[in-house]
């Protein structure tokens, strides 16, 4: 299957984020493209730490959406 992962900046008093990195992936299932989002959390070099990532289907829909550093994850 084919997944975007987009680690972002959220911020909380409206809701706003900003994109930090995209990434196309091609994984077996959802929970195979978490794993590989928390490990790219530790290891991408990004101009900022983000606060969330969110893996969406090729159409755009989201698939799970939850802390970067694959704490707690919040699938959807």
């Amino acid at each position: 299957m084919n997944f975007v992962i987009e680690f972002y900046r959220l911020r909380k008093e409206d809701g706003a984020h900003a994109t930090l990195d995209r990434i196309s992936l091609e994984a077996p299932n959802i929970d195979a493209a978490v794993d590989v989002a928390s490990s790219l959390y530790h290891t991408l070099t990004m101009p900022q730490v983000p606060d969330q990532v969110r893996i969406c289907d090729w159409g755009g829909r989201e698939l799970y959406v939850g802390p970067a550093s694959g704490t707690e994850p919040a699938a959807l």
